[in-house]
C-alpha cells in the first residue's frame, strides 16, 4: 500500500503523521487503509496525527478536521478514550488532544494488535482485501458481531453502559439468529436460497458466537433490571413490554407465569435512575461557557477599537467552539437514541448554566469592578 495510509502500516514505533488539507473523503480513505487490519506488532504503539494549530498553521487544517478524522476512526471500529495510552489494553482507541505548548491539535491513535505470526502475509497486503482493495471499515455492529468473548465484554462495559444500548444490540443479535436459522431450515429441506442468504449462512461469523453473546446481554440486561439500574424511560418501556406479555397470556386462557409476575412487580417497584452524564461533560461546559464569556466580549466592542488582550481573545472563539463540537460528538454512545443524547447534552447545557448564575449570585457583592462602566473582565 502506497501513500500516507502505507507509511503508517509500516510504523514498527509511535511516530507522527500530518493531516493538512485533508477532507472527509481522504480521512475516510487514510481510516480504512491504515486502520481496518491489527498491526502485526508485539508492543502497543502510538500514531499521532496532526488536525490543527495556532494561527500559524491554522490555514492547513479546516475547523471540522478533528471531528471528520475521529469519524472516519469511528466508522471503522475504533472507540473514544481519553485514558488510552501506550500499552496493549488501549488497541483500538483514539484520544483527542490540544497540546498547548507545540500549539497544535493531535488525534492520537492506539492501533488493533496482532502477533506478527499472524498478522501480514509474505505478500504483504494484510490490509488489503482479496481482489486488492482496501479492506471496507467495520460499524460497531460489526465489530461486535467479530470481536472476541473477552472484547466483547469490554464493550459492554465501555460503549453499552445504558440498559436501552444492551437492548438495541439484543434485539440485533436476536434478529440475526432468527434469520440463520430460517436459512439453516431451508437448507435442510434442500430450498432455494437467495445470494444474501448464502452470505450470512456462509459467513465467518459462527452462530455459536452469536448465541453466546446473546446469553451474555440477557445475563447483563438482567442484573440492570435487578440493580435497579434503569431510567424513567427504561423503565416504561421495560414494563410496557412485559404487561403486553401478560395480556396475551391472559387471553389465551391461560395461567401468567409466576417468574412474569415477579418481573412486572420488580420493575415497578424500582426507582429510576437518571440519565448518565455525558462522558466529556466538564470539557463542554467549559468550552460552552467560554464561548458564552467571548461572544459577550465580542459585542461589547462591537464597533468600537478593543484592546490587544481582547481581540486575542476573541479570535480564540473558533478554536472553543470546535473543541465543543468535538467533544459533543465524542460524547454520543453506540447505539445511543438521539433524542436521548439530546436530553443529557441539555441537562449538561443546564447544569453549566446554573452553576455559573450560583457563581454570579455568591459573588454578587463584590467589587466595584462589576459595573457597566468598567469594561470586561480580563480574558485572555
Amino acid at each position: 500500500m502506497s501513500g500516507m495510509a502505507g507509511k503508517v502500516r509500516r510504523a514498527s514505533a509511535s511516530d507522527e503523521f500530518d493531516l493538512a488539507n485533508y477532507d472527509q473523503a481522504k480521512c475516510d480513505e487514510l481510516a480504512r487503509g491504515a486502520f481496518s487490519e491489527a498491526f502485526p506488532l508485539k508492543d502497543m504503539v502510538r500514531i499521532s496525527f496532526v488536525v490543527g494549530g495556532g494561527k500559524l498553521v491554522r490555514q492547513k487544517y479546516t475547523d471540522d478536521l478533528p471531528k471528520l478524522f475521529m469519524n472516519s476512526l469511528s466508522a471503522v471500529g475504533y472507540i473514544n478514550d481519553d485514558s488510552a495510552a501506550v500499552e496493549v489494553g488501549s488497541g483500538g482507541k483514539y484520544k483527542y488532544q490540544h497540546d498547548t505548548g507545540k500549539n497544535l491539535k493531535f488525534v492520537h491513535v492506539f492501533p488493533n494488535l496482532a502477533p506478527p505470526e499472524t498478522g501480514a502475509t509474505a505478500g504483504g497486503n494484510e490490509d488489503e482485501d482479496d481482489d486488492g482493495q482496501p479492506a471496507m471499515p467495520l460499524s460497531p455492529e460489526e465489530r461486535i458481531l467479530r470481536c472476541g468473548a473477552e472484547q466483547f465484554g469490554r464493550i459492554c462495559s465501555e460503549a453499552l453502559q445504558t440498559y436501552s444500548q444492551k437492548k438495541t444490540v439484543l434485539d440485533m443479535l436476536k434478529e440475526r439468529i432468527v434469520k440463520w436459522n430460517a436459512i439453516d431450515e431451508k437448507v435442510r429441506n434442500s430450498q432455494k436460497t437467495s445470494p444474501e442468504e448464502d452470505e450470512l449462512y456462509e459467513s465467518d461469523i459462527g452462530i455459536d458466537e452469536i448465541q453466546e453473546k446473546e446469553k451474555v446481554l440477557n445475563t447483563k440486561l438482567q442484573d440492570m433490571v435487578e440493580g435497579g439500574r434503569l431510567t424513567a424511560r427504561e423503565q416504561k418501556a421495560l414494563l410496557s413490554t412485559l404487561e403486553g406479555k401478560l395480556e396475551q397470556v391472559e387471553k389465551a386462557g391461560k395461567k401468567a407465569p409466576q417468574k412474569l409476575l415477579d418481573m412486572i412487580k420488580q420493575v415497578k417497584d424500582l426507582s429510576p435512575v437518571g440519565l448518565p452524564p455525558l462522558k466529556y461533560a466538564d470539557e463542554i461546559k467549559k468550552h460552552h461557557k467560554r464561548i458564552g464569556e467571548l461572544a459577550k466580549l465580542e459585542a461589547s466592542v462591537k464597533g468600537k477599537l478593543g484592546t490587544i488582550e481582547q481581540m486575542k481573545a476573541i479570535g480564540e472563539k473558533p478554536e472553543h467552539e470546535e473543541a465543543l463540537s468535538v467533544y459533543t460528538l465524542r460524547s454520543k454512545a453506540w447505539f445511543e437514541d438521539e433524542e436521548v443524547f439530546q436530553q443529557r447534552l441539555e441537562a449538561c447545557l443546564r447544569s453549566a448554566a446554573a452553576a455559573g448564575a450560583g457563581a454570579k449570585k455568591g459573588g454578587g457583592g463584590g467589587g466595584s469592578g462589576g459595573g457597566g462602566s468598567g469594561g470586561p473582565a480580563p480574558w485572555g
